[in-house]
């Protein structure tokens, strides 16, 4: 018996399972799953509607939402995603009731097996005890729930197989550009505000206004920069984010910001570079020579921006497993973390999206300073996404105690690839909401970051020696 045969026979009592085929490919059953612009056609019982305020659909990711019964009952509801597999799987735990009820708590796990042309979709919530699944079958008629909005999930299908998304008129640019970066490192840089406000549409002698991303499916972006006597919007809305390898959004800019095209931006990895082809959709005839110079001066932005990154490697004779233990667990990383000479005093981590490590170090002459990890993204023995600080015992942001023109955080993202038993650690940092003297300096220190991580990384083999003995 299979472990996963296991589980689902150990969670029989409490569980509910429902399934349905449905007349309509893998990948348009996900995309009625996952854009919050089609949930709210279909989910939940006839008679529900539903009000979405976040749907953030990736690991760590937040989906908000209140559903309203017919009989004017709002009902909160809460989940965190903690698996998305495109076009497979996604599994979230999820917290919610009606106002003053006792509250509603299970994982729900959704599967996407293609049958041919059709899919099969099967649902499959698991509670805590049979008691609460008792409770929700009695009290919310989460049976019948389930199957009429699998029901209304069929007939939302129907529709969008009658009305498919609108192709762009007009014509199509195309550009490539190869950067000396990882395709994580190029996808990140078109999402973070304070990575793109240093490239995109961003031009020698323009002053950036504004730059808001909201980097979810449905959500977004303003990328505003004052050119002269003109404010140059850029707008757009995210439709498709699969990361590292495919960007597509809705895009449109003054002064017409109502013609809205299309841009598909695919990345191709090729070991520590990687490929980038950008595909704008529906350009006028008349500005197709413009579209196309001003991408490829874009994309040359970018590469310039991440030619000015921070990166540092090393390969350790150790298996993945444990080089990923050593750097995610508390009482690992007082061993070992800080520059060459430096001891970890106290330690107190939450590793996962959203928490954080805060950590004391002192110095060889007895100094001791503060600093802090805030998790952003965390993909188990692959990578982890961080901003870093210097901080206060609290957590608070201090400056670098040795020079005040150190950008205040710094975005960074750790990389662990395993080859024939050794791994490879790759650490990029860049700055993040940082000005222009903190860029700079930032950009004239590169030798002092090779010196303080080379330290820090000498002392992590040291102790993986150690901890494979």
């Amino acid at each position: 018996m299979s472990a996963e045969t296991a589980n689902k026979t150990t969670t029989a009592d409490r569980e509910i399972v429902t399934t349905r085929v449905f007349d309509a490919p893998r990948e348009l059953v996900w995309e009625a799953w996952t854009n919050p612009q089609h949930v709210v056609n279909w989910w939940g019982p006839r008679g529900f509607t539903i009000t979405i305020e976040e749907m953030d659909v990736r690991p760590g990711g937040v989906w908000k939402h209140t559903m309203h019964g017919p009989d004017g009952t709002d009902y909160a509801n809460k989940s965190i995603f903690k698996e998305v597999v495109k076009p497979e799987r996604i599994v979230y735990s999820h917290g919610g009731g009606k106002k003053g009820g006792p509250g509603i708590h299970f994982e729900m796990t959704w599967t996407f097996e293609a049958v041919g042309e059709k899919t099969r979709v099967t649902l499959r919530h698991v509670f805590a005890t049979a008691a609460d699944r008792d409770r929700v079958v009695k009290e919310f008629g989460a049976v019948e729930g389930a199957k009429q909005t699998l029901d209304r999930l069929g007939e939302h299908l129907t529709q969008m197989g009658k009305n498919p998304p609108a192709q762009p008129a007009g014509q199509t640019v195309v550009v490539t550009r190869v950067f000396d970066a990882t395709a994580e490192t190029v996808f990140d840089a078109w999402l973070d505000p304070a990575v793109a406000s240093r490239w995109l549409f961003a031009t020698p002698k323009g002053k950036m206004k504004r730059v808001e991303i909201d980097a979810r499916v449905g959500g977004k972006f303003v990328i505003a920069e004052q050119r002269s006597e003109m404010l140059a919007e850029h707008l757009g809305t995210y439709l498709e984010i699969d990361r590292p390898r495919r960007l597509v959004f809705e895009f449109g800019c003054t002064p017409n910001p109502s013609a809205v095209t299309r841009v598909t931006v695919d990345i191709k990895a090729h070991g520590a570079r990687c490929e980038l082809t950008l595909t704008h959709e529906g350009v006028w005839p008349d500005y197709r020579e413009r579209v196309t110079s001003g991408w490829t001066m874009v994309l040359g932005h970018l590469a310039e921006v991440l030619s000015k990154e921070f990166v540092i490697s090393r390969e350790f004779d150790a298996p993945r497993e444990l080089v990923w233990q050593v750097f995610s667990d508390p009482e690992h990383m007082k061993k070992w973390w800080g520059p060459k000479g430096f001891t970890v005093l106290a330690v107190k981590m939450d590793f996962r999206p959203g928490g954080s490590y805060l950590y004391c170090l002192r110095s060889p002459d007895g100094h001791d300073m503060w600093g802090k990890f805030a998790y952003r993204e965390i993909v188990a023995l692959e990578r982890m996404v961080f901003i870093n600080s210097f901080s206060d015992e609290k957590g608070g942001l201090t400056r670098h105690p040795g020079n005040p023109n150190w950008p205040l955080e710094m975005f960074s993202t750790v990389t662990f690839a395993e080859h024939k038993g050794k791994t490879t650690l790759t650490v990029r940092w860049l700055p993040y909401n940082a000005n222009e003297v903190e860029r700079k300096t930032f950009d004239d220190n590169h030798p002092s970051m090779n010196q303080g991580w080379g330290g820090t990384l000498d002392q992590l083999a040291a102790y993986l020696t150690k901890a494979k003995s």
